[in-house]
């Protein structure tokens, strides 16, 4: 594990002046402890944070003291209950909505088209949030609430692309065709799947509404799955070209940044 004395964040930037590099280095050993397994030995702690044992066996102790971590029956160390408290408490005021807000609004602000977030349900993808932007397209048939098959758009297609439930469920049920360009054939589909995996992304050209354009892209969670997806539509003439790799590149990127926020694993 990279030790974080490298990487400090927030307000204070870079000037080691605005840290203390003994928090930041209990701040990796707690991370290892949070790793999964039931208890960490020492040495392990110290080979995972690169840190000297003597360095981690003091940092240990101070947790201990703190009463965040505890000496487990094999006599290792993990994360007490006070601190598993605290990780709940965490999570519940953690909200995937609030984290997507400030990206969905840069998306609009940027292009003045509607950004979209959109998560999975059994029915289909579910809107439930967007952003407009100074000159959306109202689309009457999606707003928040909307749910929208796994077989047309950006958002449900790029579920459907990386999440295998999810794209077998599709695979085997009926497929209403809404426009001239929804692909509702099983191969036709398989290729759609298998193009916005191997490219990252979908960009859906009138398949679901005439006139009506989206790019859309995974986000991943700590598991590296799928959690949700964030889209730019708009109108299709304005998805020209041009315009269409700096959207790409511009949702890719949010995309990237809120998987990171999440916890989703580097290589994704």
């Amino acid at each position: 594990m990279k030790d974080l004395v490298d990487q400090p964040s927030g307000g204070g930037g870079t000037d080691p002046r605005n840290y203390v590099a003994s928090v930041i280095k209990s701040c990796n050993v707690v991370e290892v402890l949070g790793g999964g397994d039931s208890e960490y030995s020492l040495g392990e702690v110290a080979q995972a944070t690169g840190l000297g044992k003597t360095t981690v066996h003091r940092l240990l102790s101070s947790l201990q003291m703190a009463g965040w971590v505890e000496r487990g029956p094999r006599d290792g160390y993990r994360l007490s209950i006070r601190m598993l408290k605290l990780a709940h408490a965490s999570q519940r005021q953690f909200s995937i909505r609030n984290e997507a807000l400030p990206h969905l609004r840069t998306l609009a602000g940027t292009f003045g088209d509607t950004a979209f977030l959109l998560v999975s349900s059994d029915e289909g993808a579910v809107v439930v949030e967007m952003v407009e932007g100074e000159s959306p397209l109202k689309v009457n048939t999606v707003t928040l609430g909307t749910v929208i098959p796994y077989h047309v758009a950006g958002g449900p297609t790029v579920m459907a692309a990386f999440d295998d439930e999810i794209r077998e469920r599709v695979l085997s049920a009926p497929r209403t065709r809404f426009t001239e360009h929804t692909d509702v054939s099983r191969e036709a589909l398989e290729d759609k799947f298998a193009r916005i995996r191997e490219q990252g992304y979908a960009f859906a050209d009138e398949d679901l509404n005439n006139g009506v354009a989206v790019v859309s892209a995974p986000v991943f969670g700590p598991t590296g799955a799928i959690v949700c997806t964030l889209s730019l539509g708009g109108a299709a003439q304005g998805f020209g070209p041009d315009r269409l790799d700096h959207i790409v590149t511009a949702v890719r990127e949010a995309c990237a940044a809120l998987s990171e926020r999440l916890g989703a694993p580097a290589s994704r």
